[in-house]
């Protein structure tokens, strides 16, 4: 309930943001349109006065020619054009320059009256018939009447041009100063969107440090490791105790996955420090809340004198304190283990059993340490004897058994045999003494002597009770019928 309360109070920052940001690009939008509009205003208004000024200029030359037919004079026509376009637009007039311009229609109350009585005074000038050529004294009082009321007219165009030419100056005037305005306007409304989005961002971006602070500040005090997970689980971020317990710098981490330093065994992450030292950690996946959004963590729990531990106990309960060779408790599954290879690869399986001669009077004589040392070094040479592979287990005081895998026949089983003998042939070196001792190893091969590991013990045992009966360091085969085979 908490964090559905929390996260729209975070998030509120970020919609501000965007509400004055989307406020300032509406605001910017408008005030960059009447820009646009005004200066279109004016420039459409800058083209009329020029040509009512050029018209102002045809009214006063037309003025002092009254008799002038208009269907004949090129300026008349121009001028029907330029007045036909102020009033209703649409009209391309050309210059007498021949230059094409749109008039379009003039705007305002008092610019279109003025244009109506201009409109009016034209419409009665161009629709009289012209006047008739010749002099003084052929011209009827009817001609000279129509005459003077063209002149009339033809005089009252120009001032009225020279009003109207004022008027859209005025407009014109107006119009750029509202253009002006507006683009200043806007000018400053995107430079205070600069601001006060910049200053949004960098008030965001200042929260967002004081919580990454705030939050790594936390991290830190907890005693447990823990690691922030990017989208492609790569390690983000990592407090002071995952750097301590991974053995790496927080910039070493980054970057990371978490399967590239620990590799998972038994269920335990497992790897090993920079230093050198073992490392064993139990991870624990999960989600928080963070500033942006939900955050992907990894707990690491230190779990290395544990995981030793349990591999000292492990490695005591099948393994001989005193020799380090494995024991019983190694060879039973050991054993069922090789038995089913040997039958799933039709190979067969070598065992052999070696009890130590006269043990006992040394020990007696010499005491139990050396006696132990004896043991410890007995069991050395047996295991540099051995060959990748090969297994052999102390089962007893002075008794030890060997498990052969991939044994080729019985000449093999001989050879490896002789060379488990071959230990004793040299006295050992214990505290100053030299002391001499033999062996005697009874062999077993599978699936010959039988298909478990009774069975073969039993047959290996057999045989090597054998071999101590021949009063001398040697080792026996057992057969199929059970008969010994002198090696």
């Amino acid at each position: 309930m908490s964090s559905r309360r929390a996260r729209p109070q975070s998030y509120r920052p970020t919609l501000l943001l965007w509400a004055l940001t989307a406020g300032f690009c509406i605001a910017e939008a408008c005030l960059l349109f009447l820009t646009y509009r005004h200066t279109l205003e004016y420039r459409q208004l800058s083209a009329q006065v020029g040509l009512v000024q050029q018209g102002s200029a045809f009214a006063y030359q037309l003025s002092a020619t009254p008799a002038i037919h208009p269907a004949d004079d090129p300026r008349q026509r121009w001028l029907t054009n330029l007045l036909r376009g102020l009033l209703a637009g649409g009209t391309p007039l050309h210059t007498l320059e021949n230059i094409r311009v749109a008039a379009g229609p003039v705007e305002g109350q008092e610019a279109r009256r003025i244009l109506a009585e201009l409109n009016a005074h034209w419409s009665a000038i161009t629709s009289q018939a012209p006047l008739a050529a010749g002099g003084p004294d052929g011209t009827t009082e009817l001609e000279v009447e129509r005459a003077s009321r063209l002149a009339i007219e033809l005089s009252a165009i120009g001032p009225g041009m020279s009003q109207l030419t004022g008027h859209l100056t005025r407009q014109r005037d107006e119009a750029v100063r509202l253009a002006d305005l507006f683009a200043l306007l806007a000018l400053g409304t995107g430079l205070l969107a600069c601001v006060v989005v910049g200053a949004l961002l960098l008030q965001q971006r200042r929260r967002s440090e004081r919580s990454g602070r705030l939050m790594r500040s936390m991290m830190n005090q907890i005693g447990a490791g823990v690691c922030i997970l990017g989208s492609t689980d790569k390690i983000a971020d990592a407090n002071r105790a995952a750097c301590r317990m991974l053995g790496r710098p927080r910039k070493a981490l980054r970057g990371r996955r978490l399967d590239e330093i620990l590799s998972l065994h038994d269920g335990v992450w497992t790897g090993e420090r920079p230093d050198g030292l073992p490392l064993a950690i139990e991870r624990i996946p999960g989600v928080i809340e963070g500033y942006k959004g939900p955050l992907r963590i990894m707990t690491l729990l230190d779990v290395t004198a544990r995981h030793l531990t349990n591999e000292c106990l492990q490695h005591l309960a099948h393994h001989d304190p005193l020799t380090g060779l494995p024991n019983r408790g190694f060879l039973a599954p050991h054993f069922h283990k090789e038995l089913q290879r040997c039958e799933e690869n039709k190979s067969m399986l070598g065992v052999a059993v070696l009890d130590l001669d006269g043990f006992k009077p040394i020990n007696d004589t010499y005491g139990h340490a050396i006696g132990d040392a004896l043991l410890v070094q007995i069991s050395q040479r047996l295991g540099a004897a051995l060959r990748n592979g090969d297994v052999i287990a102390r089962i007893g005081g002075d008794e030890f058994a060997g498990v052969f895998p991939d044994i080729n026949n019985r000449d093999t089983l001989n050879f490896l045999g002789e060379r488990l003998l071959g230990i004793f042939s040299h006295p050992f070196h214990i505290q100053g003494q030299l002391i001499t001792i033999g062996g005697s190893i009874g062999l077993a091969i599978a699936p010959e002597d039988g298909m478990d590991q009774d069975s073969l013990l039993k047959a290996a045992d057999a045989a090597m009770y054998r071999a101590k009966h021949d009063g001398r360091p040697t080792l026996r085969l057992a057969s199929i019928a059970g008969d010994s085979v002198a090696a």
